[in-house]
């Protein structure tokens, strides 16, 4: 998504995306051209780390203030189903976050509200936080726990789609 369409203005913006769509990039380049326009960033990103001999990747946060990172998934074998989420590690980053915020931060960007959000954990008080303290949030929410999404942030967010950045002329 270009930086210029996106709008500071405003409590909470909501970046749309279909759950395979991968977020994680645009959210990182986001969150670097926000840097070049000199704002302090709270928050994370995500990374997708290959794992050896699995074909599931690693999920690792990128914590925008420190550039700490941290892997928010277990490894619970090669056939495991379900959720991977380390819920601990998750607040363990949103603790970072927090920290971020209550130094000034200008912006608090989030990878994704997910299932855990959905269900009324997770970074939700990290967003009431940014809210009440009136620093804009970025968060990339899968259409999935969109309507979740709209129940908690009501008319305090917006919507935009996320765009696939255009390739690079050769």
């Amino acid at each position: 998504m270009p930086i210029a369409d996106l709008k500071l203005d405003v409590p909470i913006t909501a970046i749309v995306y279909a759950e395979r769509q991968p977020i994680g990039p645009a959210l990182a380049a986001l969150a670097d051209a926000l840097r070049a326009e000199g704002k302090a960033l709270a928050g994370f990103v995500q990374h997708e780390v290959p794992r050896p001999g699995r074909r599931k990747c690693d999920m690792v946060l990128e914590d925008l203030a420190t550039g700490a990172r941290i892997r928010i998934s277990e490894d619970r074998g090669e056939h495991a189903r379900g959720c991977r989420l380390d819920t601990s590690e998750l607040l363990r980053a949103a603790g970072l976050a927090a920290d971020a915020l209550a130094e000034g931060a200008d912006v608090l960007v989030l990878n994704k509200y997910g299932k855990v959000e959905a269900e009324g954990g997770g970074v939700r008080p990290l967003i009431a936080d940014a809210v009440a303290r009136g620093v804009p949030v970025i968060v990339g929410v899968p259409r999935l726990n969109l309507e979740s999404f709209r129940a908690f942030a009501g008319a305090l967010a917006v919507e935009t789609p996320l765009i696939a950045p255009e390739p690079a002329p050769a």
